[in-house]
């Protein structure tokens, strides 16, 4: 399932692949905002104003945004995992990961996939990271995949891939947002509820 996900996206148009990586990263912001709640990092603000403006870049259909300083902006949302003895910054580091995923898609222009391939992967590797963290014995891949958060995490991709195959709309990309913030449920299963 994951080369077929990573062979999809390699097909994707450049505002394909960056509203992946941006619903990636949407849903995986309460993981973030926990991890800024739990330590007082304070990252959470420019965090969600990156997402809220590359969205708006998508929907709106002249908006400016300079994504090049923005960019700059978000670096200091990105927490140092040397800083924080706790789980709870992996998962916020690699939500800032697919950000930066997003990034590297607009800033570049970049259309072989790559980029959200790498979002992709990331997400996946939160969530197998989280199974093994939360489980007493050592698993395989297969336990791993076997697991109903890495189910829901590969049918989510399988999803949006398929809602972002339609005609590009703002009613469209509205949808894709509304179904990326999943209730707000993370891909690790965290509610800030």
């Amino acid at each position: 399932m994951v080369n077929n996900i990573n062979k999809q996206l390699n097909q994707f148009a450049p505002w394909q692949q960056v509203t992946f990586c941006l619903a990636l990263a949407e849903r995986m912001y309460p993981n973030y905002v926990l991890f800024c709640e739990g330590t007082e990092f304070a990252g959470q603000a420019t965090f969600r104003k990156m997402l809220d403006l590359f969205w708006e870049k998508l929907i709106v259909k002249n908006a400016k945004v300079n994504f090049e300083i923005q960019s700059e902006h978000f670096e200091s949302a990105i927490p140092n995992v040397e800083d924080y003895d706790m789980y709870g910054v992996y998962p916020a580091l690699d939500a800032c990961v697919v950000v930066t995923c997003a990034f590297n898609l607009m800033l570049n222009k970049q259309e072989d996939g790559e980029e959200a391939i790498n979002a992709s992967q990331t997400s996946i590797a939160t969530v197998a990271s989280f199974i093994e963290a939360t489980c007493e014995e050592e698993l395989s891949e297969e336990a791993i995949f076997a697991d109903e958060l890495m189910e829901q995490e590969l049918a989510f991709q399988q999803e949006l891939i398929y809602q972002l195959e339609q005609q590009r709309s703002p009613d469209l990309l509205k949808a894709v947002r509304k179904f990326a913030r999943n209730q707000g449920v993370s891909n690790i299963g965290i509610s800030l509820d």
